[in-house]
């Protein structure tokens, strides 16, 4: 397309149907041939539609109007900016409202000392629709320090400038990485230069003349979400600094230090973090003794505001091929089981990547019964060499390879000491409460082990964990797991017998898992007058896909307990001696638990009676 002289306005909209009418007339008011106005709706879920296609309904202006799913400002101007006809563009909020002469006065100024992007000034107001613009002639003048000030004061707008379209297209359009662009947008034209020596330096310019006004009181409205600012001021920055490799290195320095502060005041502030802290020393470090690689630094970013529920985010999938070593110490099945989910996690984050499983108390799992169910998952599986358990492995010669990310899944002072001699670049660990995490925790620790591995995890990116295997069988069967290798974690058999008893009752199928071990309960479940249904098998495979063909389960706290669960269906697991917070399997929302130390505040498992166990599943049966 043949770009002309003239200015295209782009709006975008996302549930503003209070201020959209007085946002567009503004406009309207302004236009003029060789204008053209594009709106962008966002996925508004209000009114906002309706009154846009009301006001624009038989208007003889150029007027293209965009409906699309919601993705945030950002992706909302790439957009638009396919559809651009004129050399300069203005951007505007949906509920900003410009001065009556900022079209013409924008354009005219640019045009005067040809600027790429020309900076205005904006102020909040209590009432937009009552605001009377005051006359002001204003000349613009050419912002010679505008890169320092854009980046090192975190400068930003969109409804306040205008920005000449060749130069908006030739930087790439608006990071799509970030939700709002009011930041990384004059970034990026003030600081082309800086991406390569042969980039020429835009023009920027700066007005004191009043542009536009936007609407103080709007609470809905995402630049007022002070940690949305905050996360998107430094994401912006970060990905800028990644990809302009020729700032001035005490430019880059201050802007890490900046962003680090930022972090450390919000996790001190909102999230109550103690100066007693691996996250305060984290910040200490690089204050005054040197900083984080950029590549950590957004770590720390994702971590700070990881749980703020009110921050746009934008899920970030890293593409590009990783070698990953998880240390798990001792890995028979029950703790293979428990780390599958944040295993999978782990390879959703990194999909491209090879992981080393390091198995450093004996044989893994995942090396014969569970290998199936680890592949391409796990690359290799080192548990040939035992380290992690003696201060002697000090001294051992391991030429270990040097890898992108080491994790350590355990929390023993000296084997972490120990795994700090992996080569690596980045190192995590939940030992001595991460005091040896390169990336420290900003949440409260997970008690669930399954749960707590995923937090681990979770620090390697931005990405939100979801439940993996969700199984909706409609079948009648259910498997019951009714053994445990040690005695005291064994709810009675007559127990389970008289749940299995009820069942039949409820027109269901009750199927008893036993092991080779368990003969002698296969021999009592035979002679109850029940005609009870067994399922002998010795391969975790083959019981979990058993499994998917079942209703729900039932268990003890065994690792056949955690085989059900790992087929996706709801499990409701039996606890005695051991945490059921700790040791419950997750996967299925459903998973429940009933705990004699949590009911009776005693260890013993048979303290808990058939007619609770009926009482909890029986939800289920609706």
């Amino acid at each position: 397309m043949r770009i002309k002289k003239g200015i295209s306005v782009i709006v975008t909209v996302f549930n503003k149907e209070k201020f959209i009418e007085k946002t567009i007339l503004c406009i309207l008011k302004q236009m003029k041939k060789n204008y053209q106005l594009i709106i962008v709706n966002d996925g508004s879920t209000d009114n906002s539609s309706k009154l846009i296609k009301k006001i624009i309904k038989n208007r003889k202006f150029d007027i293209r109007y965009i409906k699309k799913k919601n993705s945030g400002p950002s992706i909302s101007i790439n957009i638009a900016l396919k559809y651009v006809k004129y050399s300069h563009i203005k951007l505007v909020d949906g509920d900003d409202i410009i001065a009556p002469d900022a079209l013409h006065y924008m354009f005219s100024e640019m045009e005067k000392l040809n600027l790429d992007l020309l900076y205005g000034h904006w102020e909040w107001v209590k009432n937009t629709f009552k605001y009377k613009f005051v006359k002001d002639t204003s000349q613009a003048q050419l912002f010679e320090n505008a890169f320092n000030k854009f980046i090192l004061s975190g400068w930003g707008g969109s409804s306040n400038l205008m920005v000449k379209t060749s130069s908006l297209k030739t930087v790439g359009g608006c990071d799509e990485k970030v939700f709002v662009q009011d930041y990384s947008l004059p970034l990026k034209i003030a600081g082309y230069h800086m991406k390569s020596k042969s980039n020429k330096k835009f023009r920027v310019g700066l007005t004191k003349k009043l542009i536009c006004v936007g609407p103080l009181e709007l609470e809905e409205r995402v630049m007022n979400n002070n940690g949305q600012t905050l996360y998107d001021l430094s994401l912006a920055t970060i990905n800028f600094l990644e990809t302009h490799p020729h700032i001035n290195k005490e430019v880059v320095k201050k802007c890490k230090k900046k962003i680090l502060s930022r972090c450390w005041y919000w996790q001190k502030k909102e999230l109550g973090i103690s100066y007693f802290s691996k996250n305060f020393l984290t910040y200490i470090k690089n204050k005054y003794f040197g900083v984080l690689p950029l590549t950590h630094i957004k770590l720390v970013v994702f971590e700070t505001w990881r749980s703020n529920k009110n921050i746009k985010k934008f899920e970030i999938v890293e593409k590009n091929k990783k070698k990953i070593l998880i240390y798990v110490g001792l890995d028979l099945l029950g703790d293979a089981l428990l780390k599958l989910p944040a295993l999978k996690f782990l390879k959703d984050c990194f999909p491209n990547s090879d992981i080393t499983w390091f198995a450093g108390k004996g044989r893994s799992i995942f090396s014969n019964k569970l290998k199936p169910l680890s592949k391409n998952l796990i690359h290799n599986v080192q548990d040939k060499i035992s380290y992690g358990s003696t201060f002697f492995d000090f001294f051992k010669k391991i030429n270990f390879d040097h890898y992108d990310i080491v994790i350590d899944t355990q929390k023993r002072f000296l084997t972490t000491l120990l795994l700090k001699k992996i080569p690596t670049d980045l190192f995590i660990s939940p030992s001595s409460n991460f005091l040896f995490s390169d990336i420290p925790l900003a949440a409260k620790s997970e008690k669930n082990l399954s749960l707590n591995l995923i937090q681990l995890i979770g620090l390697l990116s931005n990405k939100e964990f979801e439940n993996y295997s969700l199984n909706k069988s409609k079948t009648k069967k259910i498997a019951i797991c009714p053994g445990a290798a040690v005695k005291a974690k064994r709810w009675k058999l007559n127990n389970f017998l008289e749940v299995a008893k009820f069942l039949k009752t409820k027109r269901f199928d009750p199927i008893f898992i036993l092991g080779p071990k368990e003969k002698e309960m296969r021999l009592s479940i035979q002679k109850t007058a029940g005609n009870f249904k067994i399922f002998e098998s010795n391969d975790p495979l083959k019981t979990i896909t058993f499994s998917k063909n079942c209703f729900f389960g039932l268990s003890n706290d065994t690792g056949c307990g955690h085989l059900i669960s790992a087929s996706g269906i709801p499990t409701l697991t039996i606890f005695g001696p051991t945490d059921a917070e700790k040791f419950l399997p997750i996967g299925n929302e459903k998973n429940a638990a009933l705990s004699s130390q949590l009911n009776y505040k005693d260890k013993n498992i048979n303290k808990i009676t058939p007619v609770e166990v009926i009482e909890k599943i029986s939800k289920w049966l609706t």
